[in-house]
């Protein structure tokens, strides 16, 4: 990894968009604060808890995912990707500079929703570091699925709307927003190959919303561990870097 292209790119790409459009922002804190609040009305806040979770975990899967919107546009239409691969930079350190920036760029999401999680006491100082490698795991592996999808895009308008399809899809039908045990083990179990769902599983567990298991825990830990390696390893040894 270069240090110093991801410390440019992510400055680049992350903090100058914050400047020049902070509203869009708020893109990456639509839906999970929609979801917070209907989930808040409807179960007259007794679900509030997992839908801070399910928001910290949906902000970090949408910021893998919107890299496919990002990494098209920057393909097709500014050709910057064709510039780095004249030079001695490759996918990983591409992938890492994008993943930083987009981090970079949700940061108020990310902060308002641990701040949420320390004052509903769902973060605590015992399991801070077990759920921030959580979410750093599935960052790393929703990114590199990103990645790869994008260097199939043939065309920036599909970029965008299959980031958006993807991160409704992968967000919301598997348990993110509520507890996995309400799907019967037969279906949960399936469901594990999905990053959001092992990182939502390990979530619940370790936050102590769902009495979860050690097995369960080390499980969904494992399963999530294991896609983010083989993720990254299939978006930089299979996707198109460089144009036919």
């Amino acid at each position: 990894m270069r240090s110093s292209f991801l410390l440019a790119f992510t400055i680049f790409y992350g903090w100058s968009s914050i400047r020049r459009g902070f509203v869009y922002v708020l893109t990456y804190l639509s839906i999970p604060l929609a979801e917070l609040f209907l989930i808040y009305i409807i179960t007259r806040g007794d679900f509030v808890k997992f839908a801070i979770v399910g928001g910290l975990i949906s902000v970090m899967a949408n910021n893998g995912f919107s890299l496919i919107g990002d990494l098209v546009f920057l393909r097709l239409e500014s050709r910057l990707q064709d510039l780095l691969v004249a030079t001695s930079i490759g996918p990983s350190d591409y992938i890492m500079g994008l993943m930083l920036a987009n981090l970079l760029y949700s940061s108020p999401g990310v902060i308002l929703y641990i701040m949420l999680a320390v004052i509903y006491h769902v973060l605590t100082l015992t399991n801070f570091i077990p759920l921030l490698i959580d979410v750093t795991l599935l960052l790393f592996s929703t990114s590199s699925i990103g990645f790869f999808l994008a260097s199939l895009v043939p065309h920036t308008r599909y970029g965008w709307g299959l980031a958006g399809l993807l991160s409704s899809i992968l967000t919301i039908i598997p348990p993110v927003f509520y507890p996995y045990t309400f799907l019967p083990k037969s279906l949960y179990i399936p469901l594990l190959i999905l990053p959001t769902t092992a990182s939502a599983i390990f979530s619940q567990g370790i936050t102590n919303l769902v009495n979860t298991s050690v097995e369960m825990l080390v499980v969904s830990f494992l399963v999530l561990l294991l896609e983010s390696i083989l993720f990254f390893f299939l978006s930089v040894r299979f996707s198109r870097w460089r144009e036919r």
